[in-house]
């Protein structure tokens, strides 16, 4: 008791992450898989000594016995020179070793297995006392922070690992069902969130989440949900929802006080095509993983022409990681005006776990994620970026928010192109910043939009000279890659000559061969007298712009409507935002989402918002629009942002800014670009500062011309 009060204990972290800490300060020597692995299992067994001989065969079972024990005294050295004080914590004799139980440490895994066993004891017997297994509840989740020492992939780890992650699921679901019967709903929905992120193929659990969604009267919401289950589950086991899921997604779409019956969608069909062709570029994407997770930061570019599968292959290599429970986090980067500065890192530091940071970091994070000022009420303001010293400050404060985990990590930015200068400069700052890092950062982008003069071709040629990239050119695919990925889209098999006739339409260009297959095949060939063959009764589309346009025509009028106006907002979309912008009632956007969803124009991004399947669709269907209904739509988005956003403006001012000046308001449009360019400058932004400022003044002339 007298080393806790001296703060002398030593507080150790398996759950998500390896940490310890002694006396109050970080203990980074042990910093090493094995030496990790052998204290943790120490740890875990801390009720018995442990002989060395089944510790030497545990660690080294393909050794003979002699070499075994030799690497065991070695890494036992090891690991007694880098924790202080080791010998008030570690017992060794000739034939055992023990981890001393009365000395002085706090242990996660203990901590959780305490609140556990507290909160089955308030559930038993006649008196439950429900609050204190709540409390208990709560208590246990927060202190999961991820998976049993996550880093080590020795196969003594993989029982406890599992028993772990078994009682913490069971724990965040005996937790819901409690909030739920007290009518904590939000509480409830954020649990049932956290255990789709523990286990995103738990079916159950998205039924759970669904009805939770419709308690609230969250329609959309609940809708939402069925669309996420039924991209995962088809991605990753090639399934539809059971029938119990489709009966709640369909009761959804049913409201009861309908009079005629729901509108008849087409089922989906056929699984995500799995990827074709790409070996070569899927070994040059594993061999980069290879050496970012050995401690060797790296970049891998994808470019290529629109349709080519960039993001396919990228997004390829984030489900084979996730799947594996590498960490991982993508952004995009839209042609669209408004965006923030440093967005594509506000979306990965949103979706990453925030690893424990001194308010100084916290503070410089703020700037760009300032939901944190709510969170930490007592974080002090930053200063201005314009001190000295205070730009690096800002680029190493996100890095190590980033990187803070200290597990292999992977990230993509979908859509370099459209990222701005302080972005792409802080990027090659994180690949410089721990040349230990496992990290493996992705970029795509269409290599007809980036000149020479681009900003992504600076950075390119940085990481050349650094050899840290990995350079993938993208081109179409063969005939006979073209041939199987139309089979898959189709979920059939398709004659030969139907396959030549579609090669020589679309090139083999990826994007063309799937819209043109998903706007419908023809049944009948035959040759031409020119020679080549014909398809009747209905030809293949010779354009790109064709096929995506036989997509878009076979849409209902209300869900036409709803992809033009999500076209407007120009960018991934949430259904709060395009109510708002809507004059359509909650009935029928929720039946025109899904519409545009089951018919892959959309996909869900998230838990929160969707997105256009591909650029291209997007930028179709704002090209159908006329003038006049382009400057109405506008104006409707840039208001709904204002509505929706109301206490954060800020994030949106660049965008409602953009919004406002297509709609031909010249006036707010002004108001607002001031406003972007004030939170640019704070980050540092001047490009964009100046540029905005420049827009605000020019419109504020135009504006002062026009009026009477």
């Amino acid at each position: 008791m007298d080393d806790v009060a001296n703060g002398r204990t030593l507080e150790i972290q398996l759950l998500g992450d390896f940490r310890l800490r002694y006396g109050g300060q970080p203990v980074r020597r042990i910093d090493t898989p094995r030496p990790q692995s052998l204290l943790a299992y120490l740890l875990l067994h801390r009720g018995a000594p442990q002989s060395r001989h089944r510790l030497a065969f545990i660690f080294w079972p393909d050794s003979p016995e002699d070499q075994a024990l030799t690497n065991l005294r070695n890494l036992l050295y090891r690991l007694r020179h880098s924790l202080p004080d080791a010998e008030r914590f570690l017992r060794a004799d000739r034939k055992t070793i023990q981890w001393r139980v009365a000395s002085p440490f706090v242990l996660d895994v203990a901590r959780f297995e305490e609140a556990l066993e507290r909160a089955d004891e308030a559930l038993e017997g006649a008196n439950r006392d429900v609050a204190a297994a709540r409390q208990a509840l709560e208590r246990a989740v927060d202190l999961y922070r991820g998976d049993l020492l996550p880093s080590c992939y020795e196969d003594w780890i993989d029982a406890p690992r599992e028993r772990l992650r078994q009682a913490f699921e069971q724990a965040l679901t005996q937790l819901m069902e409690i909030l739920e019967a007290q009518r904590d709903y939000q509480a409830a929905i954020a649990v049932a969130q956290r255990l789709l992120r523990h286990d995103p193929l738990r079916e159950v659990s998205y039924r759970r989440l669904m009805r939770l969604r419709a308690l609230i009267g969250d329609r959309a919401g609940a809708l939402r949900v069925y669309h996420r289950c039924a991209t995962v589950l088809e991605r990753e086991l090639d399934l539809e929802p059971s029938a119990a899921t489709r009966d709640i997604y369909e009761r959804l779409l049913a409201a009861e006080e309908a009079t005629t019956p729901p509108p008849v969608v087409p089922r989906r069909t056929g699984a995500i095509s799995p990827l074709v062709g790409r070996h070569a570029a899927w070994r040059a994407l594993r061999s980069a993983w290879r050496k970012a997770s050995a401690g060797r930061p790296h970049a891998v570019l994808i470019s290529g022409d629109v349709g080519i599968g960039k993001t396919r292959l990228a997004e390829e290599l984030i489900q084979w990681a996730s799947r594996q429970g590498i960490a991982t986090a993508t952004a995009r980067c839209y042609a669209s005006e408004g965006d923030l500065a440093y967005a594509p890192v506000a979306a990965w530091l949103r979706a990453l776990p925030l690893p424990p940071l001194d308010q100084v970091w916290l503070s410089e994070i703020a700037r760009i994620v300032p939901e944190l000022l709510a969170e930490h009420p007592d974080l002090p303001s930053p200063r201005p970026l314009s001190e000295p010293g205070q730009q690096r400050r800002f680029f190493e404060a996100l890095a190590r928010a980033v990187l803070g985990s200290d597990q292999p990590l992977l990230l993509l930015i979908d859509g370099l192109q459209w990222c701005n200068r302080g972005t792409l400069e802080w990027l090659h700052y994180l690949l410089r910043f721990d040349p230990r890092a496992r990290l493996l950062l992705m970029g795509t982008y269409r290599t007809g939009e980036v000149e020479d003069h681009h900003p992504t071709m600076d950075l390119l040629h940085q990481l050349r000279h650094d050899e840290q990239v990995t350079e993938i050119d993208l081109t179409p695919l063969s005939k006979a890659e073209t041939g199987t990925l139309a089979a898959n889209v189709a979920h059939r098999d398709l004659p030969q000559r139907l396959v030549d006739c579609l090669y020589g339409e679309t090139e083999g260009n990826p994007l063309f061969i799937v819209e043109t297959v998903r706007a419908g095949l023809p049944e009948e060939i035959r040759e031409s007298p020119s020679g080549g063959f014909v398809c009747l009764p209905r030809p293949l589309p010779s354009r790109m712009k064709d096929a995506l346009l036989a997509r878009v025509d076979q849409l209902s009028p209300l869900s036409r409507s709803l992809a033009e106006l999500a076209a407007t907002i120009g960018r991934e979309f949430t259904f709060h935002v395009l109510a708002e912008a809507s004059d359509a009632d909650e009935d029928r956007l929720v039946r025109g989402l899904d519409e545009l969803w089951q018919r892959r124009i959309i996909r869900e991004q998230g838990e929160e918002a969707y997105d256009f399947s591909h650029d291209k669709l997007r930028e179709l269907a704002y090209a159908q629009l006329s003038e006049a209904r382009r400057r109405m739509l506008h104006g409707h988005v840039a208001s709904a942002l204002e509505t929706v956003h109301a206490a954060d403006l800020d994030t949106v001012a660049a965008q409602v800014a953009s919004h406002y000046q297509r709609a031909g308001e010249a006036q707010e449009a002004a108001i607002y670009y001031r406003r972007a360019a004030q939170v640019a400058e704070r980050i540092q932004s001047r490009e964009d500062a100046e540029r905005y400022r420049q827009r605000a003044s020019a419109l504020a002339e135009e504006d002062a011309l026009q009026a009477p």
